[in-house]
C-alpha cells in the first residue's frame, strides 16, 4: 500500500477539485446545515415548542401560579457509516502517463487533470447523494427504510421515522392527478390552518416540481386565481402567480419546488435513476433550515498509520481517501462518512399525501 502514483494527487489539488463545477449540486444543503459530534450517536430534543402558555392575570398580593414544566423527549440513534470505493486500473493509469508526457496545450491539461480525478468526483458526489436520499427522505415521507431496492448494504426490518406525530400525516380531499375535482390550494389552506391551531407557523410549502404541475393544472386552481385577479379568459398559472396569491391569503407562505435525481447502483452493478424525494407528498415547514447532518469521527482519519500510506481530505462530513497497490496495480479512491441527517422539530414538521388515500 502506497500513496497515490499520480503526479497531480496530493492533498492541495484534492482540496482544490472539491471546490469546482464537478462536485453536483444538490438539494439537502438548502434544508439541513452540519453538526460534528464527537460520538457515533446522533440526537435532538422534542419538547412543547407550539403556542405559548399565558400567564395569569393576578392580585397584587397573591403568589404567582406555578405551571408544569414541558416534558422534552430526546430522540437518539446510532449514526451509521456511508462509504464507497472505486479504483484506476492498469489501462487508465498508462492513458494517464501518456496524457503528461504529451501534454502541450490546455485540451490536453484539462484532460489529464479531469483522468486524475474523475474518482474522486464519483465518490465525493456518491456519499452526497446517499445524504441527498436521506435528506429528501425524512422531509417527503417522515423517515425512510433501507431496501434491496434502495441501498446494496444494510437492510432495515422497519420505517425509520423522524419522530413526526402521526397527527401531522395530512391527506387531500382528492387526488391532486384528478384535474376536473382536486383542489389543491384548499388542501394547502386546509394543513395550513391545522398547523396554526398548534401553534405552528408555516412559511414553506415543498413539492416535488411534478407535483407542482398537477397544481397547475386543477381547475379550481385556475377558477381561484381568476377570482382572486378579478379577470375572465384564459389564464397561465405559473409559481409566481401562485406564490402572490399565497402570500395574500390567512396564512402566507411560499411554495418552493425540488427536483432531484440520484441513482442506485444494485450487487450486479445494474443502475437505476430515482428521486429522493417520494411523489405526491408535499411539506410544511416553519423554515428552509430544518434540521443537520449529524457527523462523527472516522477511524481511519486519526490512526498514524493509515495517514502515512493514504493521502486524505476532508470536506465537512466527507473523507476521501487516496492510496495505490502495487501488486496487482491499483489506484484506489474512497469517500466515507458517518453521518446522518436530524430534523431538529419534528413535530413542526406536516406533510400532506396528495394521491387522496390513508398513510400506511
Amino acid at each position: 500500500m502506497e500513496r497515490s502514483l499520480l503526479k497531480l494527487v496530493n492533498q492541495a489539488n484534492m482540496a482544490a477539485r472539491l471546490n469546482t463545477k464537478y462536485v453536483k449540486p444538490m438539494y439537502f444543503p438548502n434544508f439541513y446545515g452540519t453538526k460534528k459530534v464527537s460520538t457515533l450517536t446522533w440526537q435532538t430534543l422534542v419538547g412543547d415548542q407550539g403556542a405559548p402558555v399565558m400567564a395569569d392575570v393576578i392580585s397584587f398580593d397573591a403568589s404567582a401560579p406555578q405551571k408544569s414544566r414541558e416534558v422534552i423527549r430526546k430522540l437518539s440513534g446510532d449514526i451509521p457509516k456511508t462509504a464507497v470505493a472505486r479504483g484506476m486500473n492498469e489501462r487508465d493509469y498508462n492513458e494517464y502517463l501518456r496524457l503528461q508526457y504529451e501534454c502541450n496545450n490546455d485540451a490536453d491539461k484539462l484532460a489529464l487533470l479531469n483522468l486524475a480525478f474523475k474518482d474522486q468526483d464519483f465518490v465525493y458526489n456518491a456519499v452526497r447523494g446517499r445524504m441527498e436520499w436521506f435528506c429528501l427522505q425524512l422531509l417527503s415521507r417522515g423517515g425512510f427504510a433501507l431496501n434491496a431496492q434502495n441501498n446494496a448494504g444494510i437492510v432495515t426490518v422497519e420505517f425509520v421515522g423522524c419522530g413526526m406525530p402521526k397527527e401531522n400525516c395530512r391527506v387531500s380531499t382528492v387526488d391532486w392527478s384528478n384535474a376536473a375535482t382536486a383542489n389543491g390550494l384548499q388542501d394547502i389552506a386546509d394543513t395550513l390552518e391545522a398547523a396554526d391551531m398548534n401553534g405552528r407557523t408555516i412559511k414553506y410549502v415543498v413539492m416535488h416540481a411534478s407535483d407542482f404541475l398537477l397544481l397547475c393544472k386543477q381547475k379550481s386552481t385556475a377558477d381561484t386565481l381568476k377570482g382572486w385577479l378579478n379577470m375572465s379568459g384564459r389564464l397561465t398559472v405559473t409559481k409566481d402567480t401562485i406564490n402572490q396569491y399565497l402570500a395574500t391569503q390567512a396564512f402566507p407562505v411560499q411554495i418552493v419546488t425540488v427536483n432531484p435525481a440520484v441513482r442506485f447502483e444494485n450487487s450486479a452493478h445494474v443502475r437505476k435513476t430515482v428521486s429522493p424525494w417520494e411523489r405526491k407528498r408535499v411539506a410544511f415547514l416553519e423554515d428552509m433550515r430544518v434540521g443537520d447532518i449529524q457527523y462523527g469521527p472516522i477511524a481511519a482519519e486519526n490512526a498514524p498509520s493509515v495517514r502515512e500510506k493514504a493521502l486524505m481530505i476532508r470536506r465537512d462530513f466527507v473523507l476521501i481517501s487516496r492510496w495505490s497497490e502495487l501488486s496487482p496495480f491499483k489506484e484506489w479512491t474512497q469517500a466515507e462518512a458517518n453521518a446522518m441527517p436530524v430534523i431538529n422539530d419534528p413535530e413542526g414538521l406536516y406533510i400532506l399525501k396528495t394521491d387522496g388515500t390513508a398513510w400506511a
